[in-house]
């Protein structure tokens, strides 16, 4: 356990990285946004408070408490997940309508919108997975321990792209999330290498969730193929 005493401190980057992400699109636009955002947006941000949470109660050693709120886990990845995946059909959604308008947004043009839904599906079901590993392997220390912190790599890019459309904005440049998704992702990669240095061992979770960031690079592409946009209309609205 003592490899993990200070873990608590280091996830606090990813939360500032999500609040400070979802504060333009979401938190400043609180009270007009729909039920389903604020049930994804909450569950997830109080996701990455639980990751936090967790490894300070070990570090304090109050391991009774870490076990009992472990529970509280499993209910919140339902949330997290299913409210995840309820989005895409939104995006497709999205993508037909402003193709249908001829309106189509300077940051989340349809092509991104079609593309990002392959990156999102695996993510969300990679996320839901490894925290279940977790659960599984909850006596064994080091699986569990790197198993749980690896959810916080399956699901950062989003959060991670949209705080870096804030200094964009500020020099009043504006691309689409397709391209900060891959500048982004860089990041992310060298942090998960830096993690699995630290503990000395390339872990199958971390190496899962670094391969499933590279998603983000397939984006353009997979969006502008019309056999993948046909799939993803068919398969993801209802």
């Amino acid at each position: 356990m003592e490899k993990y005493k200070n873990a608590h401190k280091w996830l606090l980057i990813p939360l500032a990285i999500a609040l400070i992400g979802f504060f333009p699109s979401y938190f400043s636009k609180f009270t007009s946004a729909k039920f389903g955002h604020h049930i994804h947006a909450l569950s997830a941000l109080i996701w990455y408070a639980f990751v936090i949470y967790q490894p300070y109660l070990i570090s304090k050693k109050s391991i009774s408490k870490h076990k009992r709120y472990g529970l509280l886990g499993i209910f919140l990845t339902g949330m997290v997940v299913a409210s995840g995946l309820a989005m895409i059909p939104g995006n497709i959604s999205g993508a037909v309508a402003q193709q249908a308008s001829g309106q189509v947004s300077p940051i989340a043009p349809p092509f991104f919108l079609y593309g990002v839904s392959l990156f999102d599906l695996v993510a969300i079901i990679g996320f839901g997975t490894s925290v279940i590993i977790a659960m599984i392997k909850s006596k064994q220390i080091d699986d569990h321990a790197i198993w749980m912190i690896s959810t916080v790599f399956w699901s950062l890019m989003p959060a991670f792209a949209r705080m870096a459309l804030i200094p964009m904005f500020m020099l009043n440049q504006v691309t689409h999330f397709a391209n900060l998704a891959m500048i982004t992702t860089v990041p992310i990669l060298l942090a998960i290498i830096i993690v699995m240095i630290k503990l000395k061992k390339a872990h199958i979770a971390l190496i899962a969730a670094g391969i499933v960031n590279l998603l983000s690079f397939a984006i353009i592409p997979l969006g502008k193929a019309d056999w993948w946009v046909e799939f993803t209309k068919q398969f993801f609205v209802y």
